[in-house]
């Protein structure tokens, strides 16, 4: 699906109002969105949520839809995190099979 991220901020305030600055800037794709096109996400941080607003495309015709912008605001809820990181496998090795177990 034509999904563009608008917004990503601390508040969802804040990121309503990125969203209708954005609404501002392309009218004619605005006009053309049904409700269930803007997805509003609360999302999690390391230590609060933030929220995140998506658009779907799908009713806008395609001569009428705006590229991917830089985000109206860009919060980084993981700026100045000092946690390690867990993208990797687990710190401890994985755990060996009990050969005890009845069977």
């Amino acid at each position: 699906m034509p999904v563009i991220e608008i917004a990503r901020a601390a508040t969802q305030a804040e990121a309503l109002a990125g969203l209708e600055r954005w609404k501002t800037r392309w009218p004619a794709a605005a006009a053309h969105l049904e409700p269930a096109d803007v997805l509003v996400d609360s999302m999690r941080g390391p230590s609060t949520t933030w929220t995140r607003i998506r658009v779907n495309l799908r009713h806008v015709p395609l001569r009428e839809r705006p590229p991917q912008e830089p985000l109206d605001p860009d919060y980084d809820p993981w700026a100045g995190y000092g946690g390690g990181d867990r993208s990797g496998p687990p710190a401890r090795p994985a755990r060996k099979p009990n050969g005890n177990r009845g069977g």
